[in-house]
């Protein structure tokens, strides 16, 4: 459950407008291969 938990969090934090640091394409692949590997 902790996982998807980060992995929502992650998804906000890429996808949020009022987030002043947005994740950038390869913070996202990072996050997207280590749910894949989870």
């Amino acid at each position: 459950m902790w996982q998807y938990m980060a992995a929502l969090d992650g998804y906000i934090k890429a996808n949020s407008p009022d987030e002043p640091g947005k994740l950038s394409e390869s913070e996202k692949d990072e996050l997207w291969d280590w749910v894949k590997a989870g």
